[in-house]
């Protein structure tokens, strides 16, 4: 029997394999001056920021199409799939409805479709546990049933230094955009119960942000579990933060990556994600 996890590209993993578990990235596609970006392994990335960075235009995201998924689908019993937060993009509606297009034509095929009610790192995290549990051969509705604990006992912060898209895109007010980026502030925000981008505080870009982070995932449950942290051209700030976790944790486990073309939309130059076990 054959098991898939698939992604959409708002998880960041570009992976062949998760654990062992064969996985497969589902693109998004972003569209900047007319320039369709798929968001996968092949992307440059510094190519896309760039273009993102000198446009003038309106910029826009459009989710995986069904044709996409029932791709994704082929050659495999069993199948789970966890999206980027409804709340954000159609990819998980799109997900939903080629599943049911797929199982029409494979009816022994299991599928489950997550709505992960986050991004980046910590649909990575929830998809490392899913692995885990394919690997030790938990039965398909108990593996639906634990992973569905685990998107509740993992959380996801944000630290944006520059809020652009988020602003044009209705996520937060233009007004705090600005005033941001006025006064040096960087925005720490969160992934809410609803999958929606809430904003937490503003702070100083000084050396006790990093501090103030640990407190903030200690707030939300954080006691010491595995963290993920993914950044927009910042790997010394992301260094930074591992820094003060392992300062306050330092049996904690964490890995430092780059965020895909989505995220770094959202996220924007500068921008931290750091995906967490509660």
């Amino acid at each position: 029997m054959t098991v898939k996890i698939i992604t959409d590209s708002g998880a960041n993993s570009f992976d062949k394999l998760i654990a062992g578990v064969p996985h497969v990235n589902v693109p998004l596609t972003l569209t900047v001056n007319g320039h369709s970006f798929q968001d996968n392994s092949q992307l440059d990335l510094a190519n896309f920021l760039q273009a993102l960075k000198d446009t003038q235009a309106p910029t826009s995201s459009a989710c995986p199409s069904i044709g996409n998924w029932l791709a994704a689908f082929q050659g495999a019993d069993e199948i789970f799939v966890l999206t980027i937060t409804s709340a954000l993009s159609g990819s998980y509606s799109s997900a939903i409805q080629a599943s049911k297009i797929y199982l029409q034509d494979h009816p022994n095929v299991r599928i489950h479709i997550f709505d992960s009610k986050s991004a980046g790192p910590q649909i990575r995290l929830i998809a490392s546990i899913l692995a885990i549990l394919v690997n030790n051969h938990y039965p398909f509705d108990e593996i639906v049933e634990l992973v569905n604990e685990q998107i509740k006992k993992t959380d996801l912060l944000f630290c944006l230094q520059e809020l652009d898209n988020l602003a044009n895109s209705g996520r937060i007010s233009p007004t705090i955009a600005k005033l941001a980026k006025m006064l040096n502030l960087c925005v720490l925000g969160t992934a809410n119960d609803q999958g929606e981008f809430e904003m937490l505080s503003r702070q100083r870009s000084t050396k006790k942000l990093y501090h103030k982070l640990v407190k903030v995932m200690i707030k939300q449950g954080y006691h010491g579990g595995r963290v993920f942290i993914d950044h927009v051209q910042c790997h010394e700030k992301a260094t930074k933060m591992a820094a003060a976790i392992s300062a306050a944790f330092p049996s904690a486990i964490i890995t430092i990556a780059n965020c895909g073309a989505l995220c770094s939309y959202y996220a924007e130059n500068g921008g931290l994600m750091i995906g967490f076990e509660k």
